[in-house]
């Protein structure tokens, strides 16, 4: 087995694990607080999010490709240490302009502290990422750190009756994670010395990484912008089915957070040793992968929506049920079109992902507020839709005009149609009564062996897809 397959195999592991543990802590949360409430604890980690994005000045995304593409061990660790000191003083700067700010940000001032902490280790998972040490992250981000955070909310609620002061649950795990991180990074970190790293070499560093502290920003706001938004004009209880069922349609991009953290620094050393033929292949390859997976995820969110809803919250939720479908058809989008932009932080273009990310998030920017203002939660899902393809439509574009990389190939389209195919196939099959009947449960078990099964006699999935796994090792 490949060091990729064995690497993504694990992160795959960690992030079901984290999934699995992020529905029951909503349901949990759901359950203990409400509708309302959980909108606002929500809202109040999304703007911890948003602060800590800011504060990684765009360090979190550049410093995959630059650590892989090192060869010198003191070199990686220069880089490391630098970014580590950056985001520190940095997200202390953000948090004390955020702490003069509380009133206007409007969420209890305990969320604001774990800011610095995620903001680490957020950067700390790219350091693993580009290190090729999924292990790290694995155990650290996932594991240990969503179990702390099952532990720290059971004992809250079993020992408190003041939701109010909920905050200090997040603050908690985001520091133990931080801790725990900090104990198995300690060999990665050295002190600064200029013999290691040439001031020629830091500038191209920071030249790389300024414009990717706006695609970042630009990316955190477009995932989060539609909160804030509908936050001024739906009412909470409509703002908490918001936030459920985004959070529903956002489990088909793990599929890409699942695979990026491998794909990412092999595809930049594929592409910094000049081997542009093989990058494409690759790129491919994944795109399709990431299809047929996502596929999967959003043809059960369209069958089984408001079943989905019901089983991971409440009856209350399934109000939100289209516009989960509306927000899952945007999201399968994204993911098929497989890692447009990673592919351009791979091939060095940080400056062209960042006009992209602007141009859409102005266009984004200006849908969601007419869209929320008109239509509420369904008007912020189909404006996100609109973004999404205006983005990744321009990515594909500039891979293709400024760097001739084409990312698609006749096995796409073949994967495509057998997708569509399916997909009325089983939509018929569902109109039969026998199936109705069934547990829905059963029945998604059902439609994955179905689909699996077209894949494999119809050669979808086959021997090039093990040539093409061939392809990522080195």
């Amino acid at each position: 087995m490949s060091s990729l397959v064995r690497g993504s195999l694990l992160i795959a592991a960690g992030t079901i694990y984290k999934i699995l543990l992020s529905i029951l802590i909503d349901k949990y949360l759901a359950v203990k607080l409400g509708v309302e409430d959980f909108g606002a604890y929500k809202y109040g980690i999304t703007i911890v999010l948003l602060l800590s994005t800011l504060s990684s000045l765009g360090l979190g995304s550049s410093i995959v490709r630059f650590i892989a593409i090192q060869n010198n061990s003191e070199r990686k660790k220069m880089l490391i240490t630098t970014s580590l000191f950056l985001v520190g003083v940095t997200s202390v700067l953000i948090l004390l302009l955020a702490l003069s700010q509380v009133s206007f940000i409007s969420i209890p001032t305990i969320f604001l502290y774990a800011t610095i902490f995620f903001s680490f280790n957020t950067l700390f998972s790219s350091i693993y990422s580009g290190l090729e040490k999924p292990g790290l992250k694995v155990w650290i981000n996932d594991i240990f750190g969503f179990t702390a955070y099952v532990i720290f909310l059971w004992t809250f609620f079993n020992f408190s009756s003041h939701n109010e002061h909920i905050a200090i649950v997040y603050l908690l795990y985001a520091i133990f994670v931080f801790i725990v991180n900090l104990f198995f990074s300690k060999n990665f970190i050295t002190k600064i010395n200029k013999k290691y790293i040439s001031s020629s070499e830091f500038k191209e560093f920071i030249l790389y990484s300024t414009p990717l502290f706006g695609v970042s920003l630009l990316i955190m706001l477009s995932t989060h912008l539609d909160k804030l938004i509908l936050n001024f004009f739906v009412s909470e209880r409509q703002l908490g089915i918001y936030y459920a069922v985004f959070n529903i349609s956002n489990l088909i991009p793990l599929i890409l957070i699942i695979l990026v953290f491998m794909y990412l620094p092999r595809m930049s050393k594929t592409l910094q040793n000049g081997k542009l033929k093989k990058a494409t292949i690759l790129s491919s390859y994944f795109s399709k992968w990431t299809m047929i997976m996502a596929s999967i995820f959003f043809g059960i969110i369209i069958s089984y929506s408001d079943e989905l809803l019901r089983l991971l919250y409440t009856q209350e939720f399934t109000e939100g049920a289209f516009v989960l479908k509306v927000l899952a058809l945007g999201q399968w989008v994204n993911v098929s079109l497989g890692f447009t932009g990673q592919n351009l932080l791979a091939l060095g273009d940080s400056k062209s992902q960042l006009y992209i990310r602007t141009f859409s998030f102005i266009i984004g920017s200006i849908l969601l507020y007419v869209g929320s203002m008109y239509y509420g939660n369904f008007g912020a899902a189909i404006s996100i839709l609109i973004a999404m393809l205006f983005s990744n439509g321009l990515q594909i574009i500039i891979l293709r005009i400024k760097h001739n990389f084409i990312g698609y190939r006749r096995q796409n389209f073949y994967a495509l149609t057998l997708i569509l195919f399916s997909g009325l196939l089983l939509s018929y099959v569902h109109k039969l009564s026998i199936i109705q009947n069934m547990n829905f449960i059963f029945s998604i078990f059902i439609d994955i062996i179905v689909f699996i099964l077209l894949l494999i006699f119809t050669k979808v999935i086959g021997k090039r897809d093990l040539k093409a796994l061939k392809l990522t090792e080195y």
